[in-house]
C-alpha cells in the first residue's frame, strides 16, 4: 500500500453499451470490480482527478451517473465495507500503480 492512497467505491449507470465500454475500461485499469457496476480504487488523489475527467469524457451527463464515494484512506476504510453473500472485502485484492 502507498502512503497518500486512498479508498473509492464508484459505481455507473450508463445507458449506452459503447460509452459503458470505456467506462469499465478506465475503472479496470485503475482498479477492482466488485459487482457488475461497481468498483473499487486505491489510488491518490492526484489519479482520482484522471480517472474523473476520463469518466466525464466518456460519460453524456444527461443520460448517464457516476457516484465515487471516499472511503477515506485505505487503513480506515476497511470498517466502512460491509459484504455479504459470496464475496467478503478481505476477498479484494485491488492492482497497485505506480
Amino acid at each position: 500500500m502507498v502512503i497518500g492512497q486512498r479508498r473509492y467505491l464508484i459505481a455507473y449507470d450508463i445507458s449506452d453499451d459503447v460509452r459503458r465500454s470505456h467506462v469499465v475500461k478506465t475503472l479496470q485499469s485503475h482498479g477492482m470490480r466488485l459487482q457488475y457496476s461497481v468498483f473499487l480504487l486505491e489510488v491518490r488523489k492526484s489519479a482520482l482527478l484522471k480517472v474523473k475527467a476520463a469518466l466525464e469524457d466518456e460519460i453524456d451527463s444527461s443520460q448517464d451517473s457516476v457516484l465515487i464515494c471516499d472511503l477515506d484512506t485505505c487503513e480506515g476504510s476497511e470498517s466502512a465495507m460491509t459484504f455479504m453473500g459470496r464475496r467478503g472485502y478481505r476477498d479484494v485484492t485491488v492492482p497497485q500503480i505506480i
